[in-house]
């Protein structure tokens, strides 16, 4: 259908959202970059969209959209399959329909590297558009990654189906794609070919191109960042050429990379201010370096009948952990939560729920894109019944006792009045409920935490908050160490680290100091409550 002949933009938009809406009434849209910038001018003749830029158009058309951004980490072979496709005509091939006679034979595009590098550059620079279209308008799309959705289709569909609040969408049976990959040794042999001869710069037309010579990779912006955080920690140059050579890039690139940093007056302006945190840096480095000479930090005290005051001294103040025993005879949470109860008491509550997180390594970092709904009686059949799985965990961060259908459920437990402050509990309580095999990543916290444990158990590793060096803390609150198999070639530091591996049992209370770093992994389906809401001082001001 011709819309500009046939009917009205608007009521062109109308038809489409009709004819194109599920029964249950959901209506999804694809747009490409090419196709949001259109948008003003094609509503130009709607009244009350005139003269509005694309973004301002969606909101009015669309007010309650939700966005997913399907993006491609290689944008290079993203490149390669839309010049394939743009030459065949070939743009998408559906198992099982017929292929429509062609009049004309089917052109076969010509290898053109000018080309491929013209895609590539018009790929990235689309998607940093909508980047920064999603932070000028304070949207936080759910990111699906093309080689996560080829790798894991059944995984990345569930994952969709949660974050938009679809029932039962993480136990519903997804039918395989429909849709054929269309990549072929045509692909691989253009790839192949690209990388080996070079790739000439993405802005010289492919006529004023001449020949394509072979040129030095470039640096990443993540080589880039390593190279600079290298020099301001005083890397002398030539291991940093050294590294950079070992990892496959030029040392004339690095060498480069260094000439613009030395030169670099800001640069030399952070130097200045560097000898600060330096003193402050030794200072820990030297209390890391003390605190592998105590013994109390390679085990963990366990303890019943601590007062308020022996508490604050031995263990608060000094920044010390300990296990608490004894505390939670009287909740009625550690017998009656059982999936029977939960599901009657607060069954019926939309609930948040971490979900997708099998197929993100940085699922705490880009935690927001792992948000999704669902019914709380779902989720407890899904923890005690879908095994042992780090995909789905419902933490802190998703505010169950927020929720009024939760509230019932704080009757079933009374916080500790020799150390919190009782009036604030509800709203400092927060639930931990997970399967067996959830993981909270090494991480330090920023205040001080009581963990109770009522279902199930957890293995617990902790390190001492002096021993930051040791960690490999680079982004927020997270070490870039994987605690159960540590990678000692690229974190060498870690074996100096003092780490205590415990086991905390149901019935028992961990107290995990401020700036402590930790490692949970859930040995059993597990409740934990953790509580902030102590009668001491707990609020810190932190640098990120």
């Amino acid at each position: 259908m011709d819309n500009g002949r046939d009917l009205t933009f608007a009521k062109y938009l109308a038809l489409v959202r009709s004819l194109g809406s599920s029964k249950n009434g959901v209506f999804g849209l694809k747009l490409h970059y090419y196709q949001f910038l259109e948008l003003s001018e094609k509503t130009a003749g709607i009244s009350g969209l005139r003269d509005l830029p694309p973004g301002e158009v969606l909101k009015r058309v669309y007010p309650d959209a939700r966005y997913i951004w399907l993006t491609r980490h290689d944008k290079v072979c993203q490149a390669i399959s839309f010049l394939l496709a743009s030459g065949t005509e070939e743009w998408w091939s559906i198992e099982g329909a017929p292929v429509a006679p062609r009049a004309d034979a089917v052109r076969v595009p010509e290898f053109d590297a000018a080309a491929i590098s013209r895609a590539e550059k018009m790929f990235r620079d689309n998607d940093a558009q909508w980047e920064a279209f999603f932070a000028q308008n304070q949207i936080a799309p759910l990111v699906i990654r093309y080689e996560d959705l080829a790798a894991d289709y059944a995984n990345q569909i569930k994952k969709v189906l949660a974050w938009l609040n679809v029932p039962q969408a993480l136990t519903t049976t997804v039918p395989p794609p429909r849709l054929r990959r269309q990549s072929d040794h045509r692909n691989q042999e253009w790839l192949n070919r690209y990388t080996e001869e070079g790739i000439p710069p993405a802005a010289v037309d492919a006529a004023e191109a001449g020949p394509v010579k072979k040129a030095p990779k470039a640096m990443p912006v993540g080589w880039k960042q390593w190279t600079g955080q290298s020099k301001f920690l005083g890397t002398p140059d030539e291991t940093i050429l050294e590294i950079v050579a070992k990892n496959g890039y030029s040392r004339e690139l690095a060498a480069e990379e260094l000439r613009g940093i030395n030169s670099n007056p800001f640069f030399h302006g952070v130097l200045r201010a560097r000898q600060g945190l330096r003193k402050g840096a030794a200072l820990l480095n030297v209390l890391g370096k003390l605190a592998q000479l105590d013994p109390a930090n390679t085990v963990i005290e366990k303890r019943t009948g601590v007062s308020r005051e022996e508490f604050r001294d031995r263990y608060y103040a000094a920044n010390r952990p300990v296990i608490l025993t004894g505390l939670m005879t009287a909740w009625r949470a550690l017998t009656a939560w059982t999936p029977d109860y939960l599901k009657r008491v607060a069954g019926e509550q939309l609930v948040e729920v971490m979900t997708g997180r099998n197929s993100d390594p940085r699922y705490e970092i880009n935690c927001a894109a792992h948000r999704a709904e669902m019914n709380f009686a779902s989720y407890v059949d899904l923890v005690f019944n879908g095994g042992p799985t780090n995909d789905y965990y419902l933490v802190a961060n998703n505010r169950f006792f927020e929720r009024p259908g939760t509230q019932p459920l704080l009757q079933d437990f009374r916080a500790f009045p020799e150390y919190l402050t009782e009036t604030q509990t509800g709203r400092m309580a927060h639930f931990w409920f997970g399967p067996a095999g959830t993981v909270t990543p090494l991480h330090h916290d920023t205040s001080n935490i009581l963990m109770a444990q009522v279902t199930g158990r957890k293995r617990c590793r902790l390190i001492p908050a002096a021993q930051w060096q040791y960690v490999y803390n680079r982004e927020s609150v997270f070490s870039e160490v994987d605690c159960e198999n540590p990678d000692l070639v690229r974190f060498p530091g870690f074996a100096n680290a003092n780490v205590i591996d415990f086991v905390l049992q149901p019935g028992e209370v961990l107290f995990v100091p401020v700036g402590w770093w930790h490692h949970v992994r859930s040995v059993d389906v597990s409740i934990t409550l953790s509580f902030t809401n102590f009668v001491f001082p707990n609020h810190f001001t932190w640098g990120q």
